[in-house]
């Protein structure tokens, strides 16, 4: 018997993170989703990284300079963990993904691709869930995982660690993957984020 030789195929981070634009698009036609216009990467920040150290600059360079640029405003935030939030704003939710993608892959492509942890898009949810109650303009986030490059849906309800809304991230997570978003299989990895400064 010979040994295994296939290779497994692995996502870039567009492909993977480029499917929330549809999926956000369906669900904000069935009335269960209200895009807010914020979104953000979060990353471990290295002092000794010359990219990260002039990171407004760059990100002034790379989102407001030549053709494509969206002029996404951003900001950048360093929480009480040691990690840095790029804080990024924008009405069309199309250029917000763009920027957020743009923004990782900046990051990534300057020596920090094992830094980067996640990207986080804020939404409002509106349905009922699995235990038959009803949530109205409930304030979600969908998480990607630089690491995992797959997306789960996290809904905090305080700012405690553990505070949060599984039957309403299950419902999510159901309707996210029926609407092709690639969806973290393993929910021991659908790690809560509590403090997200959005």
């Amino acid at each position: 018997m010979g040994l295994f030789s296939g290779k497994k195929v692995i996502k870039d981070d567009w492909s993977t993170m480029s499917t929330v634009i549809k999926a956000e698009a369906k669900l904000q036609s069935l009335g269960e989703i209200t895009p807010s216009r914020r979104a953000g990467v979060i990353y471990r920040n290295d002092e000794k990284n010359l990219f990260q150290c002039d990171i407004k600059n760059e990100l002034n360079s790379i989102l407001y300079e030549g053709k494509g640029s969206t002029k996404t405003s951003f900001e950048i935030e360093d929480d009480d963990r040691g990690m840095r939030w790029i804080v990024l704003e924008d009405g069309k939710f199309g250029d917000l993904v763009s920027s957020v993608y743009t923004v990782g892959n900046a990051i990534g492509m300057n020596d920090g691709a094992d830094n980067l942890l996640a990207a986080v898009f804020e939404l409002y949810f509106t349905g009922t869930v699995e235990d038959n109650t009803y949530r109205s303009s409930l304030r979600t986030y969908w998480i990607y995982r630089y690491d995992r490059k797959a997306f789960y849906p996290f809904v905090p309800t305080g700012e405690s660690e553990g505070e949060r809304d599984r039957p309403t991230e299950a419902r999510l997570g159901q309707d996210l993957r029926k609407h092709g978003l690639t969806i973290e299989k393993s929910l021991t990895e659908w790690m809560g984020l509590w403090g997200i400064p959005f």
